[in-house]
């Protein structure tokens, strides 16, 4: 390719990155449709006039390759900043998103296309550049690139008057949530939001410790619900069953007598008096479907058998004793031939989406399971979430409340239920009972009514991972084996 027809095409390439994107945010979107950009937005419109002036810099001086490096870092920023700003949306209903919408696509989403056809762009240009005489520049500009060149300051001019208007002088730096744009002063609003201090972290908001039971307080006098009585502990023994790794849940189906406990990534059926493994394995937690550190498991008939990480991804086996070894080869680490996987996907939650979970809990009469939401450092609250088991979506979600007539009460203005973590439960007749590594406490829920309608202190209880009903008594089990029976309050 000759250098003059290049440079036209740069011209006309400059034009329209100022006029389409930049022009249009400002004049039609801005001034004639009153549209404010956010501060994500003005990070990518930002990128996009410097890509601009990056590109009537190559026109006056050449290609030269501090200038064509610097559009591919500007417009890396740019995509970076589309796709993050695309993202916040990405998982909306269908016909939601944030501003304006163009041919069936939000402008944040438009943003991250545009950058990427100027990082295309730009390696054409490397690829069509031959050796250039530093001597023959700076060039003498034509009318076309001239016009880029007012067209772009007559932009920029734009954008600065809008800019001023809608997010004001330093140090205001927008909103998140702008308000309508106005060129009356009255209507003007300058925020210092945006500077509320937040943890670094390539993560962003998602940058959330993955739980951790031994990280909490026992003690039940600091919990938040106060004069709780404690149970008689039934029986306590150690269970001595050949595990790989700590224990993470328990789970228990009258109809076989068998109980299933989960490890990190390993499932076992065990007998009713909890002495020997009748059938194990090892999922393979990277295959397809990241499963994370398995935290709960179900029965969900007399064969078939859930395992849900921390991160609500599971895993679905069904016992057979002709399992294709080589078939199952993908599915499984170890003990191929015990297990089919029916299937591995994710639990989709709103309430809980920014949370972690550490039980899972079965309903036969309502065919539905459950999760309890685990506190972490930006979420502090106790959600509750069913699914149907029909299609293993959300049905239900709530925080549930303490119930009028428990004759609970909280031991402070500022306690809440969401200070307990819950690492076990299980649905026994119409109640839900759940055990909290924190304080010690076993809280008993009625799913109808969305409310705490008992509590009482576990003695001697540290790490519970899990609980299973049992005729009349509950069995909690600790990431260590100990194995606690109380009676079902």
């Amino acid at each position: 390719m000759k250098r003059e027809p290049l440079y036209t095409i740069l011209a006309c390439a400059v034009l329209a990155l100022t006029v389409i994107p930049v022009g249009g945010a400002v004049f039609v979107l801005g001034f004639i449709r009153g549209d404010s950009p956010c501060v994500m937005c003005w990070e990518q419109r930002t990128a996009m006039v410097l890509i601009a002036l990056i590109g009537l810099f190559v026109l006056r001086y050449g290609p030269r390759p501090k200038y064509v490096g610097l559009a591919v870092l500007v417009g890396a920023w740019g995509l970076h900043m589309g796709t993050r700003h695309a993202s916040l949306h990405a998982m909306r209903d269908v016909g939601q998103g944030f501003s304006v919408e163009i041919l069936g696509a939000h402008t944040y989403v438009w943003a991250a296309f545009i950058f990427m056809v100027c990082i295309i762009m730009l390696g054409v240009l490397l690829m069509s550049l031959k050796h250039v005489e530093p001597s023959s520049f700076p060039r003498s500009l034509g009318w076309l690139e001239k016009l880029s060149m007012w067209v772009f300051l007559a932009v920029v001019a734009g954008n600065i008057v809008q800019a001023f208007a809608s997010t004001g002088p330093p140090p205001y730096v927008g909103q998140s949530d702008p308000i309508r744009f106005s060129f009356n002063p009255k209507h003007w609003v300058w925020a210092l939001d945006e500077w509320r201090s937040a943890a670094i972290s390539l993560r962003g908001r998602w940058d959330i410790e993955p739980p951790d039971v031994t990280k909490v307080s026992a003690d039940p006098a600091a919990g938040p619900l106060k004069d709780l009585s404690a149970l008689t502990v039934k029986q306590r023994r150690q269970l001595s069953l050949p595990l790989r790794g700590a224990i993470t849940d328990l789970a228990y189906d009258g109809g076989t007598d068998r109980f299933l406990i989960t490890t990190e990534h390993g499932v076992y059926i065990v007998d009713g008096a909890l002495d020997h493994v009748l059938r194990s394995t090892v999922v393979d937690p990277g295959f397809s479907v990241d499963l994370g550190t398995f935290a709960g498991a179900a029965f969900l008939d007399s064969r078939t058998v859930m395992a849900l990480g921390e991160n609500k991804s599971f895993v679905i086996l069904r016992e057979n004793d002709k399992a294709d070894a080589a078939k199952n080869f993908r599915f499984f680490l170890e003990s191929a031939d015990q297990f089919d996987e029916v299937t591995r996907s994710r639990l989709a939650t709103m309430r809980a989406k920014m949370m972690y979970v550490m039980s899972l809990a079965f309903d036969p009469g309502s065919k539905s399971l459950y999760t309890v939401s685990v506190p972490n450092q930006q979420t502090r609250r106790l959600v509750i979430s069913r699914f149907a088991q029909q299609d293993l979506t959300l049905s239900e979600e709530y925080s549930p409340t303490l119930a009028p007539d428990s004759g609970l009460g909280f031991s402070g203005d500022k306690r809440s239920l969401g200070e307990y973590f819950v690492t076990g439960a299980t649905i026994a007749g119409d109640r839900m009972y759940a055990i909290s590594a924190a304080y010690s406490t076993l809280l008993c829920l009625d799913p109808a009514k969305h409310s705490v309608v008992m509590a009482n202190v576990v003695p001697g209880l540290e790490y519970p991972t899990g609980i299973a009903s049992k005729g009349d008594e509950l069995y909690i089990i600790t990431r260590s084996g100990a194995l606690i029976v109380v009676d079902r309050q």
